[in-house]
This record gives structure tokens, C-alpha cells and sequence, in this order.
């Protein structure tokens, strides 16, 4: 059963968006509504205070978690300490169960990265401590006992300096103090606060292709000769492959294990459109684009059975920048703040560093404009760094003569 956190009087807030994203700021500001110890992350912090008796709800506009078809895994690789923040101790206890794997990554832990044409290893970026989190199971975990509505579709947003209320496809309405938009990349609320056109993404020369497929068991097998859990391969054509683990139960045979596995490029047309390869076309083009790769890399390719489902897409970002925030009732965190390319994995990270920050501010100055304008005014610079260095780093890991040179060689995994 759902705990209600909706009732009461103390102050409302309403969490919109879908997935990871929006349930991750209600967990937590449902977490330090009910703890009264104190934590240490970092320095000491009152959790219990930060938001005392606020009644908060989750919108999501999709019909259940189990809506989407499509899942993934991302890696928490410098934000551990947030995301810990953000969860009561019996649920940050049970965070590594939502690994792709059995696997708990030790202070040696490394990302091979491989020459897609010989083979050769390039370079072992460390990732020690990382966490690995299948996104299925991990929103599983964090949506425990919180209270979320589900086909919740915003149609409309209006503030009058003192409330936020929204509007919902189902003629539905809800008024809250703070407003908080975690709806994604395309975020309908990142649209009323700085405008449709500000609002657009950016796309990038960019694609790529995706899918989430369970190899044969010989397969499998060979794949954990190049890596425990995960790999990155780059090849002097200009293609970046991520080949990894994403259900892998301790115990279970390889044959079962379901992987997921990317390829991205920079195509030769200018006029180049994602919408020509589709359904069954996609698998196939990896196939043919695989067969430019070292014999052991182009045979996990070629073992994808025919008929798994793929993804294919082009790559966008968003360069945040400041926005009225309509008297600190209205803000953003995650992806509709600062969506952002995939390849130095900081989105997720710095989506967990903006709930934690939005919190701390509210525990500091209540929920006023200036809590939500110090959120910002901190979010505002370093998602800006995140998503310029990210896209930067994008595009340098697509051109073999300014690989060693992308922020991936130079920095690794790491926030700066």
C-alpha cells in the first residue's frame, strides 16, 4: 500500500514527469518527511527537516511502470553519496539489488575500452565503487510505498506567483506550492518556462542504435573474455559500440542473459534521416556496419538472434539557462533541465545531484523563491559544464584522430 503523503496541510508538491526521473525526487522528499535521524553525507543533515510534513504526489504520464517496452541500465559512477541522500536506509541497503548483475564493484574496478578494428585494448578507465542499475528494477526499488498517479498527461501549467496547477489530459487538475518537472528530454514544462522555440533541443550529426538482446550461451561466454560487466569499443571508422550486461542473474546460464548493446555513428549524408531505418532494418544495419570490426567483436554482433527489437535515433541536448521559475513555484531536475549525450554517463548522475541540491536548499529556506532560485543558480552552471563537455566529448569520440583527446580519455567517468 502506498503511503499518503498527499493529505494533510503542510505544503503540496507536485512531481510530474515519467520514470526514474520524477520518482526519485518524491522518494526523497517522502524520505525526509518521515526520518528523524540525522545523516552524514558529506556533513551533517537533518534530514527530517528538509521537508517536514509536505504532501507530496508523483504525476506519470505513463499508464504503469511496467508501461514501456523498451528498458535500459545506467551507471552511478561519482554520485553515489547523493543518491544515497535521497533514500531511507532500509531502501539505499537494497540499491545494489537493482544491479544488472550480482556483481559490487570494488575500488579496482575498470571500463575496458577496445580498438573495434584489432582488438587491442586501448585504455581501462577506472570506475571503483560503481553501481550498475537496471532501470526497470531500480524504479521498482525507489517507488516503494510512494504515492503516484498514473496517465497523468500535462496539458497545461499556470502560476500565479504563489501556486503552481496543472492540468491533465483527463480533465483533471492539482494545485501545489512547488512544482517540480521531471518529464524528460522533450519536457512540456522546460517549454512554459523559457518558451517553445528556447525550449527545442539541439540535434547532433549523431546516431544510434540500440537493443536489448539475450546471446547465446557460446556468446555470452566470449563476451566476459573481453569484460566482467560491461565494454567500450571504438573504431578508426568512427564508431562507438557499448556492450554490456543488463539482467544477469548470479547463477543463471549465459544462454539466459540479456545484454544491451549500442552502436552510434556520425552517417555520411548530411540529410540523413533515422526515420529510413526501422523495425527489422535496424538490426540488420548493425550487422552490416559490424562486419568492419575485429572477428570476436563482429561475432557478438552477428549473434543477435533475428527478429530482437532495436531502437534507432539521433542524438540531442539542451544547454540549461536561466528561466522564471514564477516566484520559486516551478522548477526542473533530471533530463528536462539538462538532457544530454550518453557516452561519459553523466546524466543520471547529475539527475541524482539536483534532488539532492533541490532538497537541501528547501531544508535551509523552507519552500520559498529562494530556496528554489540557490537550486538553480548552482544546477544552472554545472549542468551547463555537464552538457557542453558531454557533447563535446560525443563528438571527439566519433573522430578516431581526436579520440585521445576526448574528455572520456582525459577525465574518465568523472564529474570534472
Amino acid at each position: 500500500m502506498a503511503e499518503d503523503t498527499a493529505k494533510g496541510d503542510g505544503p503540496r508538491v507536485l512531481v510530474v514527469g515519467s520514470g526514474e526521473h520524477a520518482a526519485l525526487p518524491k522518494r526523497h522528499f517522502y524520505h525526509n518527511t518521515l526520518t528523524n535521524t540525522a545523516r552524514r553525507i558529506g556533513r551533517p543533515i537533518d534530514c527530517s527537516s528538509i521537508t517536514d510534513g509536505a504532501r507530496v504526489t508523483v504525476f506519470e504520464q505513463d499508464a504503469s511502470l511496467e508501461a514501456r517496452p523498451r528498458d535500459w541500465n545506467f551507471g552511478i559512477y561519482w554520485a553515489q553519496d547523493p543518491l544515497a541522500e535521497c533514500l531511507p536506509e532500509h531502501l539505499q541497503k537494497q540499491v545494489e539489488n537493482s544491479q544488472v548483475d550480482g556483481h559490487k564493484a570494488g575500488a579496482d574496478e575498470v571500463m575496458p575500452i577496445y580498438n573495434g578494428e584489432s582488438g587491442e585494448l586501448l585504455k581501462a578507465v577506472p570506475i571503483p565503487y560503481n553501481i550498475r542499475l537496471a532501470r526497470k528494477k531500480f524504479l521498482n526499488l525507489i517507488s516503494t510505498g510512494i504515492d503516484i498517479q498514473y496517465a497523468k498527461r500535462l496539458v497545461k501549467l499556470s502560476s500565479d506567483g504563489k501556486q503552481a496547477t496543472a492540468t491533465f489530459e483527463d480533465g483533471t487538475t492539482e494545485t501545489g506550492d512547488l512544482l517540480i518537472g521531471a518529464e524528460g528530454a522533450h519536457s512540456p514544462i522546460r517549454k512554459f518556462l523559457v518558451g517553445p522555440d528556447k525550449a527545442a533541443v539541439t540535434h547532433l550529426p549523431l546516431v544510434a542504435s540500440v537493443t536489448m538482446a539475450k546471446l547465446p550461451a557460446e556468446a555470452a561466454l566470449n563476451f566476459q573474455a573481453f569484460a566482467r560487466r560491461l565494454m567500450v569499443i571504438f573504431h578508426p571508422l568512427g564508431y562507438f559500440n557499448w556492450i554490456g550486461l543488463h539482467d544477469a542473474p548470479e547463477g543463471s546460464n549465459p544462454g539466459e542473459w540479456t545484454f544491451m548493446m549500442i552502436m552510434s555513428w556520425i552517417p555520411d549524408a548530411i540529410d540523413y534521416d533515422v526515420m529510413d531505418v526501422q523495425g527489422d532494418a535496424i538490426l540488420a544495419d548493425l550487422k552490416r556496419r559490424a562486419k568492419d570490426f575485429s572477428p570476436d567483436i563482429r561475432a557478438l554482433w552477428e549473434s543477435v538472434p533475428e527478429g530482437t527489437k532495436c531502437w534507432h535515433n539521433r542524438m540531442s541536448y539542451w544547454i540549461p539557462e536561466p528561466w522564471d521559475n514564477k516566484n520559486g513555484t516551478v522548477t526542473l531536475v533530471g533530463d528536462a533541465s539538462h538532457p544530454m549525450t550518453f557516452h561519459r554517463g553523466q546524466g543520471l548522475n547529475n539527475a541524482i545531484q539536483d534532488v539532492a541540491l533541490l532538497a537541501r536548499q528547501v531544508k535551509e529556506h523552507g519552500f520559498t523563491a529562494q530556496a528554489i532560485n540557490d537550486y538553480e543558480q548552482e544546477m544552472i552552471p554545472r549542468a551547463t559544464d555537464a552538457v557542453t563537455g558531454s557533447t563535446a566529448n560525443s563528438l571527439a569520440t566519433h573522430d578516431w584522430s581526436k579520440l585521445m583527446q576526448s574528455p572520456l580519455f582525459t577525465k574518465g567517468l568523472s564529474q570534472k
